[in-house]
């Protein structure tokens, strides 16, 4: 009798009450897993739905007797690795890097090296530093300048704040910094199409007084949000009243005469 007694005393829970214990676990688990997989699923159809560079853009890829276009993992560049000014172009949001080639090659046509680097998923927070291997991998080039369109511009002006030493300024194509570069010494260069719709007008008047007193901002009059690269229309974006080949010029000859460069 005192073994019985004893073993009922040792008996912590009914049998039942454990058994419904892990029947919630496994629900938990089964919910948990499900929960996963929605959210895997989810972001795998997000980042896959982006902007590609357009038709016929391979043409803008290719090297020619007059023109060399260099590839390495992750970045794309045009023109003279031994020349003096070098361009690092950040790409805006679920937007193919090759389609800025239009772009960068018209920089290099007129000089400047220019380098566009490919992020992970097309959403260039997720590689933030890219900037610093182009920099690494082209060290010959003297003076830098890093670019940023959209979402990009944002990027590239976080990362410009903890890296003023190695540049001498910025680009902002129909975006904004949101980190303080007020007295960083920096030239900073602001572009922006005028039917440009997808532009964030009060974030980027917000974001103004993250610059330096004296930065420069143009206007390209026709232009939209789009058209900095080669990827067609963007949705909620206004219609270009100009080409695409017309924003790709103006926009490489505004950025050589603020780097101060004779195209």
């Amino acid at each position: 009798m005192a073994n019985q007694g004893a073993a009922q005393v040792g008996s912590s829970e009914p049998h039942g009450a454990t058994g419904k214990k892990r029947h919630v676990a496994r629900w938990v688990a089964v919910a948990l897993a499900v929960i996963v997989l929605v959210c895997a699923v989810g972001f795998a159809v997000y980042v896959n739905d982006y902007y590609r560079a357009s038709s016929g853009n391979e043409v803008y890829l290719a090297s020619t007797t007059d023109l060399e276009v260099h590839r390495s993992e992750g970045i794309v560049a045009f023109g003279n690795p031994d020349a003096s000014v070098g361009v690092i172009v950040y790409p805006g949001a679920k937007v193919a890097y090759d389609a800025y080639a239009p772009l960068a090659r018209e920089l290099a046509e007129r000089g400047v090296f220019c380098a566009v680097v490919e992020v992970p998923f097309n959403i260039a927070f997720f590689d933030s530093n890219a900037a610093s291997r182009v920099i690494e991998l082209y060290p010959d080039i003297e003076t830098w300048y890093v670019a940023g369109h959209s979402l990009g511009g944002v990027v590239a002006s976080g990362w410009v704040a903890d890296h003023v030493d190695e540049l001498s300024g910025v680009v902002l194509l129909a975006s904004y910094s949101t980190a303080d570069l007020s007295q960083s010494g920096l030239s900073v260069l602001s572009l922006y199409g005028s039917e440009d719709e997808v532009l964030n007008r009060d974030a980027y008047e917000d974001a103004l007084s993250n610059l330096p007193s004296d930065f420069e901002e143009g206007v390209i009059v026709g232009g939209n949000h789009a058209q900095f690269g080669n990827y067609g229309e963007q949705a909620g974006d206004g219609a270009a009243a100009i080409s695409p080949k017309d924003q790709w010029e103006e926009t490489a000859d505004a950025i050589v005469s603020f780097a101060g460069i004779a195209g």
